[in-house]
């Protein structure tokens, strides 16, 4: 006769709370857009031949700036 208290959800319970909303606001995901955009951008700026660094860096830093790239896109994709 060992019952949880009423205040402790069950596992049963659980499932019926109301899950908080995550989405963005507009202004949040256009922000959040230009932002991973913006340094996307630089950081594909710093893989151009003109920049100082060695190729194995400006390698890494287009990867790095394509996946900013990538970023601000599936930010509206979720």
């Amino acid at each position: 006769m060992n019952a949880p208290p009423p205040s402790s959800p069950t596992s049963s319970d659980r499932s019926a709370l109301p899950r908080p909303a995550t989405a963005d606001c507009l202004s949040c995901r256009i922000i959040g857009t230009g932002a991973l955009g913006a340094t996307g951008l630089y950081a594909l700026n710093q893989a151009r031949a003109h920049q100082p660094g060695s190729v194995v860096g400006k390698r890494i830093m287009a990867g790095v700036g394509m996946l900013f790239l990538l970023g601000s896109v599936a930010r509206w994709r979720a």
